[in-house]
């Protein structure tokens, strides 16, 4: 009976993840239209942020526009660090023509210059693209 127990639970929890593991949509090369792929761009990839004080919050959106002939879909978006915090992507498909951005927020942490970057994997030919937030921090 005990055995039958377990067995009952293990067949249980095994089928719960698995179920979850096929409702992930996941990026793959057969996502990429060779012919026609989307292209993800930016209206910058590099925001400059001038000079802000020691511990100040840096808030900026990457907006974007697909420009390319299929649907653009993010995977995912990382941070390079841990003072880099994303504020949510469009988890939807993008029609060409369609737009959208990415919001974040830079703590700043270390004085002088700094350059931080996210990047974004898609299926656009690229794959992965990297934006970056850069400027000076002054403080005590």
């Amino acid at each position: 009976m005990k055995n039958y127990v377990v067995f009952t639970l293990l067949f249980i929890s095994t089928a719960c993840i698995s179920d979850k593991l096929d409702s992930e949509k996941y990026i793959t090369t057969d996502l990429i239209d060779n012919e026609n792929p989307p292209v993800m761009e930016f209206e910058q990839e590099i925001y400059h942020f001038d000079t802000v004080a020691l511990g100040s919050e840096v808030q900026y959106a990457f907006r974007f526009e697909n420009t390319g002939d299929s649907y653009l879909l993010i995977h995912s978006v990382k941070a390079a660090c841990g003072c880099t915090v994303l504020k949510g992507w469009p988890k939807e498909p993008i029609s060409p023509g369609g737009t959208g951005e990415i919001p974040i927020v830079l703590t700043t942490k270390n004085k002088g210059y700094n350059k931080k970057y996210i990047s974004v994997l898609s299926n656009t030919k690229v794959g992965i693209q990297k934006l970056f937030l850069e400027g000076y921090v002054v403080g005590l």
